[in-house]
């Protein structure tokens, strides 16, 4: 074992070191956060302390942790990618390692404020999206793994592996997606539009931030992303079909928690779910896909149920954060991203089933907020 072997123990140190600087990091960045929306809500003058911000201390050895141990899972016991004989040095090992260790870090942010404050702040989730959109672009093998079958003439069809674009294995995407005329829909005009939608949608509170610094910075967010991705299509190659693949988990994603919150809050009369949890999946989507996204949905309705019968039976309270259960559930998608695919890639190649899925995602999500309310009116009763 040389010391260029990815698998080579010296490498979990460096993971684990740079695991303790972005918990140092994290520290530093969420107080400011936390002071900014204690601001907001008039929290700070209201009788609502800041404190409860991470310790430096605690979180670079969270990080350390949490680094390293990533690292064993992903890189020294390949453990996310498909059976069969898959090389070691498949290159989208490291840029899927620092991809997702850099989605940890968000997706940590947002969580601990939203469980401080209720809220999730667009300071992370619009940096997030961008983010999650360049390095899909730059590095588009850090996407999911998964196995395709290369036929052959002679012998059965061999397994290779190959990443999971916005339909399969990017590998086989039609490469005239980004040439020609006749598909300028889906190479510019539908990539274009999903950013414009998630600008519209999600970047409206920085209007206000914007005019009180003198400048616009949410059109400077909307020209940049409009700017990048026809640059993006210019340039072709596959890693604009891994850009796309990631504006389309924007979409998927954001859209579905989207539709769900605008279902139940109809049901329940009030609003189920607050609006940066769209926005936090949208990030997710942007740098997982909407394909995973809509497994780490799913889980979370179960996730969210059990931490808020957990809050009402230790801590009595009756509101619940979403986005740590999105999180979490985000997280268990990719550390058990093997066999979870296994199980949920045939019905993303269905459409009919495809779409029986995410309506029993959205269906599932509201019967959980709807017994979320009930058990909590009687809790409130009683």
């Amino acid at each position: 074992m040389t010391l260029f072997d990815l698998q080579n123990p010296w490498w979990g140190l460096v993971a684990a070191i740079l695991g303790g600087g972005l918990g140092w990091l994290l520290a530093v960045a969420v107080r400011p956060l936390l002071a900014s929306v204690a601001e907001e809500e008039n929290a700070s003058s209201g009788g609502q302390p800041l404190g409860n911000a991470p310790s430096r201390r605690v979180a670079m050895l969270v990080g350390m942790a949490a680094a390293a141990g990533l690292w064993w899972w992903e890189v020294g016991c390949l453990a996310q990618l498909p059976g069969g004989p898959v090389p070691a040095a498949f290159g989208g090992l490291v840029p899927r390692y620092g991809a997702h260790l850099m989605l940890a870090w968000l997706m940590a942010a947002a969580a601990w404020i939203d469980i401080r404050y209720r809220v999730i702040p667009d300071a992370i989730t619009v940096p997030g999206v961008l983010a999650g959109l360049g390095w899909l672009w730059l590095f588009p093998a850090s996407l999911l793994p998964i196995a395709r079958e290369a036929p052959r003439s002679f012998a059965a069809p061999l397994l290779e592996p190959d990443v999971l674009g916005f339909r399969g294995a990017l590998e086989v995407v039609p490469q005239t997606l980004l040439l020609g005329p006749a598909p300028l829909w889906l190479g510019l005009i539908l990539p274009l539009s999903i950013f414009v939608a998630w600008w519209w949608a999600c970047t409206s509170p920085l209007e206000a931030a914007a005019g009180r610094r003198g400048w616009d910075g949410r059109m400077l967010v909307l020209l940049s992303g409009l700017v990048g991705i026809t640059a993006a299509w210019g340039w072709g190659t596959e890693r604009f079909l891994g850009l796309l693949s990631g504006l389309l988990g924007v979409a998927v994603s954001g859209g579905l928690v989207w539709a769900t919150r605008a279902g139940a809050s109809r049901a329940l009369g009030r609003e189920a779910m607050g609006m940066g949890d769209v926005t936090l999946m949208a990030m997710v989507g942007a740098w997982l896909g909407w394909q995973a996204c809509v497994v780490a949905f799913f889980l979370a309705a179960f996730i969210g149920l059990a931490h808020g019968l957990f809050q009402l039976a230790v801590h009595r309270e009756a509101e619940l954060p979403y986005g740590p259960s999105l999180c979490l559930a985000a997280a268990g998608v990719v550390v058990a991203w093997r066999p979870l695919w296994a199980w949920v890639g045939p019905a993303c190649e269905d459409p009919g089933l495809l779409a029986g899925v995410l309506g029993m995602v959205v269906v599932l999500t509201a019967v959980t907020l709807l017994v979320w309310r009930i058990l909590r009116d009687r809790s409130s009763s009683g």
